[in-house]
């Protein structure tokens, strides 16, 4: 603000005197004010519109044990999504991710449904999407095996549903003498699903410790772990050591089971939903990792494939000029395919992947670490 303050005198001037000088003082207010308006800055003048704010949830349920780990590097990719597409692009209006627990029940997420600055949901691996009960007009992008998008205008999965995980080991071992094993409660519902598709197989609770030998008796060639990664690594060491075959679903991923197992780990396998782009030569595969690893220390986990890829999809949504959740909506309800880090998802109308089943991937643990393998190595 400028101010321009004139100060009189005593003095009683002559009227021409006068007249000159007042014709002085106009002439210097209308400069000074001239150089006001000048200096004026372009933002007063013109206030900017503020920049909206964009919300998308990110949930979990972390009452289901080793919640926590398994959903982490989903979220992280999701995240580090958000910020590298910010910094590439400050002028668009950056997107919050928050966190929600179903553990906390319905109070926080009546607020992504009250709170039209969240134009999406993404669903976290492991978590039934249905037991949220989010609002139906409410985009939702999944990546867990769990729940459905029946009555959802906007659904899409992103990963296979866990029905498929179960079909794909069932018949790959069906021929087999298997044991399908899980601590107790069993926090996996592969544990029953398994067990309903292998109705001959030994499906059991046990303790970790006695898992071998309760194989043994039962003649198992193959364990099928279907319980938390801590569990599954106390139960290896044994198991292995008795020359049985150990295979198991996407939570024997976790850097948990690796730690607890240590070297008797080695030759385990595990069936994932979840791809792993470290051998790709693709400049966007490579530089997503060589980001997540800058950020976090670590290689990107399970999962975090398809966080980024979900993240992305929300992405085109709002690139389209879409940042209410209606507009989101309409982008997910017409996607019928993306391209991901590890190639093209397919959607049908009802928002489930076309082709569940190459969306598998088969792990081995060779060095220490998990690296791709193949079905013949079984």
């Amino acid at each position: 603000m400028c101010t321009t303050v004139y100060r009189g005198t005593d003095s009683r001037p002559g009227r021409g005197e006068q007249t000159i000088r007042q014709l002085t003082i106009v002439v210097t207010l209308m400069a000074l004010l001239a150089a006001c308006e000048a200096a004026t800055p372009e933002s007063i003048q013109n206030p900017a519109s503020p920049t909206p704010v964009i919300k998308v949830a990110f949930v979990r349920d972390l009452s289901v044990p080793d919640a926590d780990e398994h959903a982490l590097p989903a979220m992280q990719a999701v995240r580090l999504a958000f910020e590298t597409a910010t910094l590439l692009d400050p002028t668009a209006a950056p997107i919050e991710l928050e966190e929600f627990d179903l553990q906390q029940g319905t109070v926080e997420l009546d607020e992504i449904d009250a709170d039209p600055s969240y134009v999406g949901v993404i669903v976290a691996p492991g978590v039934d999407g249905d037991a949220a009960a989010l609002d139906v007009d409410l985009p939702v992008v999944s990546l867990s095996g769990l729940g459905a998008g029946d009555g959802r205008q906007a659904w899409i999965r992103m990963v296979a549903p866990l029905v498929t995980v179960a079909d794909a080991l069932a018949a790959r071992l069906r021929r087999s003498s298997v044991c399908i094993f899980s601590e107790s409660p069993a926090p996996d519902p592969l544990f029953g699903l398994l067990a309903e598709r292998l109705p001959g197989a030994t499906a059991r609770r046990v303790e970790p410790a006695h898992a071998a030998d309760a194989a043994q008796r039962a003649g198992c060639e193959t364990v099928i772990w279907a319980g938390g990664p801590d569990a599954g690594g106390e139960a290896a060491p044994e198991i292995r050591l008795a020359g049985l075959a150990f295979i198991g679903g996407d939570r024997l991923l976790d850097p948990d089971f690796l730690s607890t197992a240590g070297t008797a780990a080695e030759g385990s396998f595990a069936l994932c939903a979840c791809a792993n782009v470290s051998t790709s030569t693709e400049l966007s595969a490579r530089r997503f990792i060589q980001d997540y690893q800058s950020e976090h220390g670590v290689a990107p986990g399970a999962y975090a494939v398809e966080g980024w890829d979900a993240a992305h999809v929300i992405l085109r949504a709002v690139a389209d000029g879409g940042v209410t959740r209606s507009v989101v909506a309409s982008s997910l309800d017409a996607l019928t395919e993306i391209e991901g880090l590890e190639g093209t998802h397919r959607f049908g109308a009802d928002g489930e992947p076309l082709e569940p089943r190459a969306l598998l991937r088969l792990y081995r643990v060779e060095g220490g670490r998990w690296v791709p393998a193949g079905w013949e190595e079984t």
